[in-house]
Formats: C-alpha cells, structure tokens, sequence
C-alpha cells in the first residue's frame, strides 16, 4: 500500500473522486493549484491529504468560525492532528497551541484570514515547516475582498514570505473573471487549474411563481418532503423568526439562524439541525457556507439569491451524500424589482451586484430545461435533465410579442414613471384608483390586454427585465425606459417567447391536519440512523390506528413483538405526545 492509498484510507475512503488525485499529485509535487469543484466535490480532501503527505503543517485559511470547529472535530475523531487558531482560544490555550505547532504535533492548523494576515502570525509561521497554504472558500477574494472582508485581498503575501511553499484555492462555484482574480490576487505561479463538473445531477430543480409563499411552502412540507432535514432561506433576519416561529407553531420543528444572533444562539440552532432529523432551518445567507451535513434532503428559497452562483452554492447543501433531494424557488415580479433595488443600493458595488442579479434573472426566465440554463452560466453544457420542473412536465411556451408590444408602448405613452401594477390595471381594464389618478381610461391601451391574466404580464414584465428589453432605473424614484432591443421589439423585428407558467401549489394552515404533522415526525424518526424493519405503508396503518401499546403494534403491522420491541416505545411516545402543550414546548 502506497503513501497515497495509505493517507486516503485514513479519512475513510478507498478511491478518490474526480481530479482529487491530479490535484494531491501537483501539491505534493510543490505546484500551485486552484481547484473549482461543486459543493460536496470533496475539496477539503485534496489539501487536508496533501497536508499529510508533505513535511511541516498545513496551514488552512477558513472564512467562519463554525466551519473551522466542524472540520477540527471530524478530523479529530479520525485520528488525524488538527486545530484551530481563532478569537475564541484564550491565552493558555494560545500557548499550548504554540508548543504543539513547535514540537510536530500538529498536521493541519485552521484560522482566518484575518488571523493569517497579523504580523505576528506571519512572523511565528515563519519559523516553521509549512507543508502547504490552503484558501478554502476562495471566491470571497472576489466577493468581499475588496471592502467586507479586506484581509481576502492580502493573502497575496504568503507568495512573497513564503515563495517556496505550495498553495491550493479551492471554491465551489466560479466563472472565468473569477480565476483570473483569484490567481491573481493570490499570486499563484505556474498554477494547475482544475474544474469538475457542476453538475449536481442528484437534486430536482424546481423555479415557480410565488404565490402565497408560505401556503406553498406547506405544501412542500406536507406533500414532498415530510419527515425529511432541510433548510428554507430568506433575505431578511426578520422573516426567518416569524416563519420558524410560524412552523413550530404548526408542529415542525423549525430553528432560525440569521448574523444578528449571538454566538452561543448560533451554536444552539446549528446543533440541534444537525442533530435532530426532520428539522427545518429558516436562516439568511449567514448559514450555508462550509456546511456540510449529508441528511439535509431539501433547500427552499423563499426570496430570491443575490447571483447564481450563490444560488448554486445554496442548493448544493442537499444532496451531499449523492442521494436524491430536493430544492424549491419561489418569486415573482415583485421580487425582482426589491433585489434590484437593493443590489443597486450598494454605491460600493452597485454595478458589480446588478450585474449578478442580472445574471440570475436570466437564468430563471430562460426557456428550457433548468439545469441546462443554470449550467449554461458557468459555461458547461449538459443536455436536458429530466429532472427539473420543466423536464418534468409539458415545455408549453407562449409567444408574447404583441403583448410586450402594447406594454412596451404603454410604458411610452406614460413617460416610463408608472409602476408595473398599474399598466396592468391598464391593460386589463381596470378602473382602480391608481388607474382613475392617471386619467388611465383614456389612454388608447386601455382594457387592450385582457387576452392574459395578472400573472401572465408579470410573466411578461419579468421577462423584459430578465432580457434587458427595458431599463430600470437607479434613483429612488421609480422610472423605466425602453433601449434599441424593446425598439426591436415593437418594429416587429425581434419575437418574446417565453415558457408557461406552472403554478406551484398551496396548502392552507386549516387544511393540516394534526395527523399530517404526526406523519412529519414519524417519518422524521424513520429517516434516523437505525436501520427499521418496517414499511411506510404499515406506517401510516400506525397512525391512522394509533395503538397504545406493543401487542397494538404487531396486531396492525403483522410483525412478531420480538422484531418491534426495540423502537415500539419511542414510537408509542410519537404517537401520543402527552399533552398538545407539552409537545410543542420540546419542538
């Protein structure tokens, strides 16, 4: 058994995953390497192996704190000599830090970059064997390390302190510009770049118009993922506290997570969503990065992500462990024009931020299958999925040429200054007070669009804003205009094709009733570790009976007592919760 078998089988493997092995290789040769895999590529193998392969520390730089403890614990329950050195080490704790580091028994140091880049760090690593640099998460060179995280943008200094040692970046999405930015800033010589695919085959796209949201988020629950781990994101730390509080009060239990909590908040939500099967995290974009826990089954957006790439990165928290998952989208019109303006509020990066945005857009508003059009961005061509909403049902399109011609024109007879509701109001002739203050009913378009709905022309609205056929514009106050391609348009020279709407359905809160919730935590209890010897179906014969005790059990499932002795109790104290009260108080 070579070095290389050796070191892989003591993290637990047997074979290595796509260009893990080219890259370990380059490494452990002294080359540079920036590698771009998808979340859950198995990045952190390469450097953590090569760490091991070659003499002196690893040293590792780790953006979240949370990610540094996850990973020093793992490593540890493997045998393998890992710390971190971060804020929350107190004096003592730095000391015996450094005599370890000093006398070789440490393989693999995690910290910050903003701990990297102190001049007493730089000048204590100096002093010692250092086997490689790893910049895990690099694409926040190009995200923050312009302005929210400074230190990202310093770390080209390892290059001139320490030019004879290796250094890997590993990011989990990228384009091309940002390669060229990470290479670089970081000053990487004669680097071996390495893609893998991006594709995450395993989980099913879903992108429907919001409507309802949290009746369709129950739905989703309830219908397509009961019982399963998931997360559901929101923009606003405000939001992800009533929709938890909201689900717990339905009976899922649902922890938040947002920047605002405390550390030890942080913690407690973390831990008991990796701890308790059939949880739901509500959280802002705060949590996801580095995460890495293979039961998560599903990802929700409730509002829209600020780029693809964070889109990508967001989904690719389920499905980890390559089994089928799931992830839902929701948004509308609305929508939309909020991320804009927000993404436009930015005067630091408002340019830079629109353009992500308009990014994304297009990617929701492409006609076609899903994960074509997402990995279209990052230039890799895959044929139809057959595992999107759009695969999976008919590709109906509209065509909606004369449509966006007579929204076009209105926009024009109206100087560009009337919100996108009432030039539907407009259009379908509705005599609404906004419409009245307009003298609306005059203009020639008025009551000219009734061949759509109100969904269909903000069906039609996104679309000419997804494909820059109209102009937003930047001031607080609310203007659009139109540009030589919606010109195009109403000269009849370019045709608005866009695909069907396929309405994503609702469940009421009156509708659940407190037996489906049971059937949330029962299958949530099903999905644990223990292997069980019994079917959903007989399950559910369970719950519709709700026996008191084990002969019960074996009655109604036809299995002996000696097979279901093992988990009848906890299945019994399922089935009757004490008190209404009670239950809810340990969600």
């Amino acid at each position: 058994m070579n070095i290389k078998t050796q070191t892989l089988s003591r993290f637990g493997y047997s074979d290595f995953r796509p260009l893990q092995e080219e890259a370990i290789d380059a490494l452990v040769a002294g080359q540079d390497v920036l590698l771009a895999a998808p979340t859950g590529g198995g990045k952190s193998l390469v450097y953590q192996a090569a760490g091991l392969m070659r003499t002196g520390v690893a040293v590792i730089v780790s953006p979240l704190l949370s990610l540094m403890h996850q990973q020093v614990e793992e490593l540890n329950t493997k045998g393998i000599r890992a710390k971190f050195l971060n804020s929350t080490l107190n004096l003592d704790q730095q000391d015996d830090l450094a005599w370890a580091l000093h006398s070789d028994h440490i393989d693999l140091l995690y910290l910050s970059p903003e701990k990297l880049t102190q001049p007493s760090v730089i000048r204590f690593l100096q002093g010692m064997d250092i086997a490689l640099f790893a910049i895990d998460e690099a694409h926040c060179i190009a995200q923050w390390g312009g302005f929210f995280r400074p230190e990202y943008s310093q770390l080209g200094q390892l290059r001139e302190t320490f030019p004879l040692v290796p250094i890997i970046a590993l990011t989990g999405t990228v384009d091309q510009n940002t390669v060229d930015t990470i290479q670089s800033s970081l000053k990487l010589s004669s680097c071996l770049v390495l893609r893998s695919s991006f594709d995450r085959a395993n989980i099913y796209l879903h992108i429907a118009q919001k409507r309802k949201a949290k009746q369709q988020i129950l739905y989703f629950l309830h219908h397509e993922v009961a019982g399963q781990t998931g997360i559901i994101y929101c923009r606003s730390r405000k939001k992800t506290e009533e929709l938890s509080c909201w689900l717990n009060g339905l009976g899922f239990p649902s922890v938040c997570y947002h920047a605002a909590l405390s550390d030890e908040e942080k913690q407690h939500s973390h831990a008991t969503f990796v701890s308790q099967r059939g949880s739901i995290m509500v959280a802002t974009t705060a949590y996801g990065m580095g995460i890495d826990i293979e039961h998560v089954r599903f990802v929700v957006h409730m509002d829209l992500p600020n780029s693809p790439e964070a889109y990508f990165q967001e989904v690719g928290r389920a499905g980890r462990d390559g089994q089928a998952a799931k992830a839902l989208l929701l948004y509308g019109l609305q929508d939309m024009l909020q991320a804009r303006q927000l993404a436009t509020s930015q005067p630091q990066s408002a340019v830079k931020e629109a353009r992500h945005l308009g990014d994304l857009f297009r990617v929701l508003e492409k006609r076609g299958c899903r994960r074509h059009n997402l990995l279209s961005h990052f230039n890799e061509r895959v044929s139809d999925c057959g595992n999107c909403d759009r695969c999976q049902s008919n590709q109906s399109e509209q065509n909606v040429t004369i449509a966006s011609q007579k929204l076009l024109s209105l926009i024009y007879y109206t100087k560009g200054v009337q919100p996108f509701s009432v030039l539907i109001q407009i259009l379908l002739g509705k005599k609404s007070k906004p419409v009245k203050e307009i003298k609306g009913e005059s203009l020639a378009l008025f009551g000219k669009g009734k061949e759509l709905g109100e969904s269909q022309w903000k069906s039609v609205v996104r679309h000419l804003i997804a494909f820059e056929y109209i102009t937003i514009g930047h001031s607080t106050l609310f203007t659009v205009q139109l540009n030589e391609t919606s010109r195009a348009i109403l000269r009849g020279e370019k045709q608005v094709i866009i695909a069907a709407e396929h309405y994503y359905p609702r469940l009421e809160e009156d509708q659940l009733a407190v037996d489906s919730v049971h059937w949330h935590k029962i299958l949530a209890w099903k999905y644990t570790a223990r292997p069980l010897s019994i079917s959903e179906s007989q399950l559910r014969m369970i719950c519709l009976h709700k026996p008191t005790n084990v002969a019960g059990l074996s009655r109604i499932t036809g299995l002996p007592k000696e097979s279901i002795a093992d988990f009848a109790e906890d299945l019994l104290a399922l089935l009757h919760p004490k008190n209404l009260f009670e239950e809810k108080a340990a969600v």
